[in-house]
């Protein structure tokens, strides 16, 4: 048993304390390694006794395909202060090639998300990182580095460190050494990574002297400690990664106890960027006494509350609980709850950094402290479809407002039912309700579909540099649209089941449903009721927007349910399949199209979106949503998913299943101008026949006339078209770059699509048949 360590006196734990490494050595450049990071961080306060908390990583890489470019350098900047976060990233024409290496080599990554980041990055950096023109010196012998007029690292004579560096307020420090360089995570200081082959030092403990200058030209005298690592090896960026390999979600904590001690505690695990499984890989603590002896010791590293970022989608962990058994230490670590995400290509897409409190006790003492914790997560997105459904998350947590999980919450439920201006209930109004209205919505929106739409209002509000934090309801205004159109949708089509469970009505009745799902149409209003407000032509605008495509989605749906038989059967006798087509596409613009739109226009008019920026917008986002049903009356006859897991035997309904209701579809009216007149006659009557048999003949013959080809050729070319027009109007971001992916997406669903493969229906349907 490992006897605990105490915070005044050592007792030696099962194993021995390691000592420093050479003073002289540590900081010093390993100019043969691929990669070397310098990262100091610290907390001071300043004469006024307000605290600020900064970090700075400096990273230099070579370029493995043309090494005698020289090196290429990163620099990051961050400071918490009394204003909150401001930071600054900047890359060089060099690194910038490394990046863009790394990104095309990632096979692991999305095709659609890949192809789209790497045609960004072919202009420059994406905003806000910016690109670093300026001279980055380096000695050979001693740290001395100058990054432009951005930053300065030196050791000096008498071994200390002098950092400047500038992001909004600009700091000139000198760090005195307290403690002397340690190895982390074990003797050797070696990273859990084995590919990067990477090296880890950190000096614990330097005392911090200096000034800073606010942006207002006021000069302060600042006062504090730091850290200081240092890392270096082979890689940083991967030139290539296949799918299988996994990424590496790193967090940590590094904590600087009022006791004297010092603790790095990591937290390390290997990501299926496929699937989002995780495995350990390294939980460990770099413990430093108060006298410089180093334990390696297991701790354990319990999230307790975690925040999803809306930008990227990112969740991270804002408060942990860490255990040292061997030191008696039990604290919690808790930093902000939102705000402190610093998004940059250089690390993948973004990560987490916040200065942190830290309660608890050692030994049973009480015990008190500062820490920087951080969090570097599984930027790779591997599938985007998989990556957007994580805003539904978001959209149901903000979705409670007005429909809560219980009858209890009464505010909500008055806010739903509009009496929430005072008007007098009964004593069961409340539950009754939620039974009524709440309960019906619910059984669709807990059991969520691929949910991308509400991906659209963050995207849209970062596309054009608006955080898109304050405006999270939208997300959940976006969901329940489109889940309340579902809703009244599988009454008037006479669905029995919505992904995979029975639909509302089957559980709540009919005309219960009605009522249910109608009103969700309207919590539009209170829940943008929760967004910062515009001014009032604004927000009489987006009011009118909403109810206009409201109206459009009725219309369209009123079209949907006509049918379109009548042209049909001029297009089986002609093989004309224009006028149809036509029709179809008006439907689909209409019933889907418009309210894609929709979510797309009322961010950009928060945003701030100019006419011409917010025309292309509405353009590009409407012409996704038609796009995107062209496509689903493809995958329909893969029951709702991909080739690949239609073969596994994965569906969400019964393949071919519009086919088997006789409804004619985009690949239907394709197919009237690519077959004969006698096969046009034979999908006619499989149609008509309305049976599983007909859905077979009429399966087999989309797959032989080419039509689905031909479908998600249209679908790519109308999103391609509507981005010509919107690409030069938009600044260079990543979300620029996920837009367009997006796009991609919901044109070319289906993106190994096999012409060859024949579609069955897996059950009866019909109707009164589960599917």
């Amino acid at each position: 048993m490992t006897t605990p360590l105490s915070p005044s006196t050592v007792q030696m734990p099962a194993q021995a304390p390691h000592g420093a490494v050479d003073a002289a050595a540590f900081g010093a450049p390993h100019p043969s390694a691929g990669v070397e990071i310098w990262y100091l961080t610290g907390h001071v306060r300043d004469e006024d006794g307000q605290e600020h908390t900064w970090t700075l990583s400096i990273l230099r890489h070579h370029d493995a395909d043309d090494p005698a470019a020289g090196p290429g350098y990163c620099l990051c900047v961050t400071h918490h202060g009394p204003a909150g976060l401001a930071y600054g990233t900047w890359i060089t024409p060099t690194a910038l090639r490394v990046v863009r290496q790394a990104l095309d080599g990632d096979q692991a990554m999305d095709s659609r998300v890949r192809t789209a980041l790497s045609e960004a990055l072919t202009q420059g950096p994406l905003l806000p990182d910016r690109l670093l023109q300026q001279p980055v010196t380096e000695a050979a012998g001693n740290l001395d580095i100058t990054v432009g007029d951005l930053a300065a690292l030196r050791r000096e004579e008498d071994g200390t460190f002098r950092l400047s560096f500038r992001e909004r307020t600009e700091f000139e420090l000198v760090l005195t050494p307290v403690k002397p360089a340690v190895p982390q995570f074990g003797p050797t200081g070696r990273t859990p990574d084995d590919t990067t082959g990477l090296t880890s030092l950190f000096m614990p403990h330097l005392d911090v002297q200096g000034t800073l200058l606010t942006a207002d030209g006021t000069r302060k005298q600042v006062a504090g400690r730091a850290w200081f690592e240092q890392d270096w090896g082979a890689t940083y960026y991967r030139n290539s990664q296949t799918r299988g390999m996994s990424d590496l979600i790193w967090e940590w904590a590094g904590l600087h106890l009022d006791n004297g001690w010092e603790i790095s505690a990591t937290h390390a695990r290997a990501s299926d960027p496929a699937t989002g499984a995780t495995s350990s890989v390294l939980t460990r603590a770099t413990a430093v006494a108060p006298g410089c002896d180093v334990y390696y010791l297991d701790m354990s590293w319990q999230p307790t509350r975690h925040w999803t970022s809306l930008s990227t989608l990112n969740t991270y962990p804002t408060t942990v609980r860490v255990s040292v058994p061997a030191l008696g230490l039990e604290v919690e670590v808790t930093a902000p709850t939102a705000g402190r995400e610093i998004r940059s290509l250089t690390v993948g897409r973004a990560f987490w950094e916040s200065p942190a409190t830290v309660r608890g006790t050692m030994n049973g003492v009480p015990v008190s402290g500062a820490a920087v914790v951080q969090t570097r997560p599984d930027n790779t997105i591997g599938d985007i479809e998989h990556y957007m459904r994580r805003s539904h998350d978001i959209a149901r947590a903000e979705a409670a407002a007005v429909y809560p999980d219980g009858p209890d919450d009464t505010a909500a439920i008055s806010l739903l039912a509009g009496t929430h201006d005072g008007t007098q209930l009964d004593d069961t109004a409340h539950a009754r309700l939620h039974q009524a209205l709440v309960a019906p919505v619910l059984h669709l929106l807990d059991n969520p579909g691929r949910s991308w739409r509400p991906y659209i209002a963050a995207t849209v509000l970062g596309l054009l540099g608006t955080d898109p934090e304050p405006y999270r309801p939208l997300t959940a205004a976006t969901e329940l649209m489109h889940t309340s159109a579902l809703i009244v949708d599988d009454i008037q089509d006479g669905s029995p089941t919505r992904r995979g469970r029975p639909s509302v009505h089957e559980v709540f009745g009919t005309a219960e449903t009605i009522t249910s799902g109608t009103l969700g149409y309207y919590t539009f209003d209170p829940l943008f009721q929760r967004v910062p407000q515009a001014d009032p032509a604004t927000m009489l605008r987006i009011y009118q927007l909403y109810l206009r495509a409201m109206r459009a989605g009725h219309a369209g749906q009123a079209l949907d349910l006509a049918g379109h038989h009548t042209a049909f059967d001029e297009a089986v006798q002609t093989g004309d399949p224009r006028a149809l087509l036509e029709q179809i596409r008006t439907t689909h613009r209409l019933k889907t199209g418009r309210l894609v739109r929709c979510s797309a226009e009322v961010a950009a008019i928060l945003a701030g979106a100019d006419e011409p920026q917010l025309a292309a917008i509405s353009r590009y986002f409407e012409d996704v949503g038609i796009a995107y049903q062209i496509s689903d009356d493809v995958i329909d006859l893969y029951g709702q998913v991909s080739p690949d897991e239609y073969r596994q035997g994965i569906t969400v309904r019964s393949p071919a299943e519009d086919l088997a209701t006789g409804t004619v579809t985009y690949p239907v009216a394709h197919a009237t101008g690519l077959l004969d007149k006698a096969d046009r006659q034979r999908l006619w009557a499989a149609l008509h026949a309305r049976t599983d048999a007909g859905a077979i003949e009429a399966s087999d013959l989309l797959m032989q006339s080419g039509a689905l080809d031909v479908c998600l050729t249209e679908a790519r070319e109308l999103v391609d078209h509507a981005w010509q027009a919107l690409d030069p109007l938009l600044p260079p971001t990543v979300h620029k770059a996920m837009v367009r992916a997006l796009g991609w997406y919901a044109a070319q669903r289906i993106s190994e699509y096999d012409s060859h493969a024949p579609i069955r229906p897996t059950s009866s349907l019909s109707h009164n048949a589960p599917h």
